[in-house]
């Protein structure tokens, strides 16, 4: 890489690599850990309402 021209050293920092494959336990996992934050966002604010309203 000290060969290269600075904007060329530069240009060459930003290459995005390519998608992984994920197999089916990873996706199935992710697909989990997304309905889990579904759920569990909802239930926070919700317990945070409650705690304002009853004055906590």
């Amino acid at each position: 890489m000290q060969a290269l021209d600075p904007a060329q050293l530069a240009a060459a920092k930003y290459v995005p690599y390519p998608r992984r494959k994920l197999g089916l336990g990873i996706t199935a996992l992710l697909w989990l850990l997304r309905v889990y934050v579904l759920i569990a966002v909802p239930l926070v604010f919700y317990a945070f309402w409650r705690g304002l309203a009853a004055g906590y």
